[in-house]
């Protein structure tokens, strides 16, 4: 979602925007249906071997297996020229360092097709995580790293402040970009 803020800037620097999960292709459609993602490509990788194990990115032993958050910028020669890896499936990163290393590649801008899927998507899967709990979830997220923070400073633990930090600031960056995103989610999901 964030971003999806940063369609045009990410088009503009040359760059695509393409998610890879190990949700199957119904449940993509149904997060960018639900979500009212555009320009974001959804690539499933059901058993992390296709691309996320070859990556780096995949956890075997996290629930059955699922995808390491994690964001990378592949130049079109097929290097990787920038890597973020979450430590845990909640790590996120904040997105300047991203797009300093995207524009730094001074690509040509690019164009892209709005994403597009023909797959059927059952109303029942329409609830999963729906939008509306977004601001909250990632609100108790910054709350709850706050007090961690808090906790860290008295014991002066400074590892566990840039820590407590990190995610905090992550989950402030989210849910204020949640303001600027949730016009494009279709209304009955808000």
């Amino acid at each position: 979602m964030r971003l999806g803020l940063n369609y045009d800037r990410i088009h503009d620097a040359g760059g695509e925007l393409i998610a890879i999960s190990v949700d199957d292709e119904v449940r993509q459609a149904g997060m960018a249906q639900r979500w009212g993602f555009s320009h974001t490509r959804f690539v499933s990788d059901p058993a992390g071997s296709t691309y996320l194990d070859r990556l780096g990115l995949f956890d075997p032993v996290e629930r059955g297996g699922i995808a390491v958050p994690g964001m990378l910028i592949i130049t079109p020669e097929g290097r990787v020229s920038y890597r973020f890896q979450g430590r845990d499936f909640a790590d996120r990163t904040n997105d300047p360092a991203l797009f300093e290393a995207l524009e730094s590649l001074s690509l040509p801008s690019v164009s892209p097709e709005a994403w597009d899927t023909d797959v059927v998507v059952p109303a029942d899967l329409m609830g999963f995580f729906p939008p509306r709990n977004l601001e909250p979830y990632f609100r108790g997220n910054y709350f709850g790293a706050t007090a961690i923070y808090r906790r860290a400073k008295a014991a002066d633990d400074a590892t566990g402040r840039r820590l407590a930090n990190e995610h905090r600031f992550m989950s402030k960056d989210t849910f204020e970009a949640w303001d600027g995103w949730k016009h494009n989610v279709p209304a009955a999901h808000r």
